[in-house]
């Protein structure tokens, strides 16, 4: 598995990119509307106070014991010390994606209330920031995170969601343990967002996994489509599963489930980003 890296594999990745048919919110696949809530210029304070508290993180000197369960690393995980800011520079959500991740959990809330949202890879805590900003104070998040000292931040940069009235749980220790588990407890999740473990396999194998614990309907965001050749190539393989259409945003991408006879839109597509209301 080699890793994109430098201007001419990403040049290679955008000339692919370019060349997906377009989605437009009027297109019919947006019923969800998702991409309404994207282009929507309301949620311009919410991402700025959430993108505002990542500024400070990416400042933050503070030292990190992490253990580390990702791509590359062995069974056990490998265990390193690193400092916050690094760790928010190189893999905290940028507030392009939290725009979409926002945009997500806010579609879901419109059709259930408080939507029910499930993390996998918590790190610092932004992406379940977002989230649960766009998902309202009655969401219900639960995030898993492989290392106890990110679990641990992740939770305090959550605390006031909690006080606003979310339903805040993160569970640490690896997927293998934990995603099963919470698999096995019944719960049923109408945002997921994959931000874990950047291999092929991995990603099918999570994906598989969920399946039981998504709502009609589901939206789930997956990160780093692009991280490598093999990630790519199973981001390709999930939109072409049965019943869902990929909505591919070049660095991540939104997989929307379809209710019963819907047509599926064909593989994945692409959106203008500065698509406006």
């Amino acid at each position: 598995m080699e890793r994109t890296s430098g201007l001419l594999d990403w040049a290679r990745w955008w000339k692919d990119w370019i060349t997906l048919p377009l989605q437009f919110k009027e297109d019919g696949w947006d019923a969800s509307g998702l991409l309404g809530h994207w282009s929507d210029g309301s949620v311009g304070s919410d991402l700025k106070r959430v993108a505002l508290r990542d500024r400070k993180l990416r400042s933050d000197d503070g030292v990190l014991e992490v253990v580390d369960y990702g791509a590359g690393t062995p069974p056990g995980g490998a265990f390193r010390e690193t400092r916050i800011a690094t760790v928010a520079r190189s893999a905290a959500s940028d507030a392009r994606k939290g725009r979409w991740l926002m945009a997500a959990a806010a579609a879901k809330s419109e059709e259930v209330g408080g939507p029910r949202m499930l993390e996998l890879g918590t790190c610092l805590g932004s992406g379940a920031d977002y989230l649960l900003t766009g998902g309202g104070s009655g969401a219900g998040y639960l995030g898993l995170e492989g290392s106890e000292a990110l679990a641990a931040l992740t939770r305090v940069r959550l605390g006031h969601h909690v006080e606003a009235g979310a339903d805040v749980q993160v569970r640490e220790g690896p997927f293998s343990e934990t995603l099963p588990m919470v698999i096995g407890e019944g719960h049923v999740f109408d945002v997921v967002f994959m931000d874990g473990c950047h291999e092929g396999t991995a990603l099918l194998d999570q994906w598989s996994r969920i399946q039981p614990a998504l709502s009609p309907g589901a939206i789930v965001v997956v990160d780093d489509i692009r991280w490598s050749k093999d990630m790519h190539g199973a981001w390709l393989q999930l939109c072409a599963s049965p019943a869902w259409s990929g909505l591919d945003l070049f660095r991540i991408g939104v997989l929307w489930q379809h209710l019963d006879g819907d047509p599926t839109q064909g593989g994945p597509r692409r959106c203008r980003w500065r698509q406006r209301a």
